[in-house]
């Protein structure tokens, strides 16, 4: 295809070209049951996201966007203070741009700018969860560093419920509590790094969220303090006839609120017909530990798509022995559930 193209980053009015790439790109990655993402969609992931967004792009003389490679910036906490980390996401190439073009690649020629720009402005880490083409491209172009492949915990659906504590009340909410904060807190300092779970973010990420009804928002209350809050995706998960527990706050020493949360996952997965209960954990962390005491299996997610993740730390002072061995995370912090 003839023509120049501009490397810029977003303006007012290009989530119309961006969808139309989008949309074609992926309805051939997909297949058949790929439904369009929606102006709707976009416009939450990206202008609504309240720590911003992020993104370059290659765009032809004519408007088409032929590249894009973009990220959801988040707040996390750590010894060092306030960061910001970005999780990298939607990166494609125009399918009528990739042939016969010079090496590196349009995939390249976007991302080294967003990576600088990243630096610029003292972003802390940028991490991700390629696919197999963009694992081999990134790491020999854009510096991605391999972490780890993740490993899901997985429960069958079979095994009798973990039974609930009677002083813990389950609750099953519309939106995120209001005394979110005081849990968070109670997280917060039990943790090295983490994302911060505050109630802004919460409700940006479950509530605000046009695919909101996919999630189940729960909390777990003694004498009406909150104890534990629990995101659910009873409908689906990576791994196939699976729900899928999302998001997870809970005083690592609580293990009353800890049961019922689990109770209330196995038991609505149960009633969704799923075959298993699925999440994600560090494999170091004491969720992980606790729950692989309660009949969750250490299960590689190669049994159906190898899931990586990537790191590249672009303006803080961690380095990898932090990442590897105190950066607690679950699924929900990832566009994985």
């Amino acid at each position: 295809m003839k023509g120049e193209v501009t490397i810029r980053g977003y303006q007012p009015g290009d989530e119309h070209a961006i969808l139309q790439t989008f949309n074609l790109v992926f309805r051939e990655v997909c297949g058949p049951g790929f439904v369009d993402r929606t102006l709707e969609q976009w416009r939450w992931q990206y202008l609504e996201n309240p720590v911003g967004q992020r993104m370059s792009l290659a765009v032809a003389d004519d408007g088409t966007v032929v590249s894009q490679y973009a990220g959801v910036p988040v707040l996390a906490d750590s010894p060092k203070g306030p960061l910001i980390f970005v999780h990298c996401v939607d990166s494609m190439t125009h399918p009528d741009w990739r042939a016969g073009l010079k090496r590196p690649g349009m995939f390249v020629v976007t991302g080294l700018p967003f990576s600088a720009h990243s630096r610029r402005i003292d972003d802390a880490v940028l991490y991700g969860f390629p696919v197999d083409v963009a694992f081999r491209i990134g790491t020999r172009y854009l510096e991605y560093q391999f972490l780890r492949v993740i490993d899901f915990l997985i429960r069958d659906v079979a095994l009798p419920p973990i039974e609930k504590p009677a002083a813990i009340t389950l609750e099953r909410v519309p939106t995120i509590p209001d005394d979110i904060g005081v849990l968070h807190d109670v997280v917060r300092t039990e943790k090295h790094l983490l994302l911060r779970r505050d109630h802004r973010y919460l409700h940006w990420r479950y509530v605000s969220n046009p695919a909101r009804a996919d999630y189940e928002l729960w909390t777990a209350r003694a004498n009406g303090a909150l104890r534990g809050f629990l995101v659910l995706k009873p409908g689906s998960g990576l791994a196939p006839e699976a729900a899928t527990i999302a998001d997870w706050m809970c005083s690592e020493h609580d293990e009353a609120a800890r049961d019922a949360l689990l109770h209330v996952a196995c038991v609505r997965a149960r009633e969704e017909n799923k075959l298993r209960l699925m999440t994600v954990f560090p494999e170091w962390s004491v969720e992980w530990r606790a729950l692989a005491e309660r009949g969750f299996q250490k299960t590689p997610s190669a049994n159906w798509l190898e899931r990586r993740l990537v790191y590249l730390i672009t303006g803080s002072q961690l380095d990898l022995p932090t990442l590897e061995t105190k950066w607690w995370y679950a699924l929900g912090d990832s566009d994985l559930a």
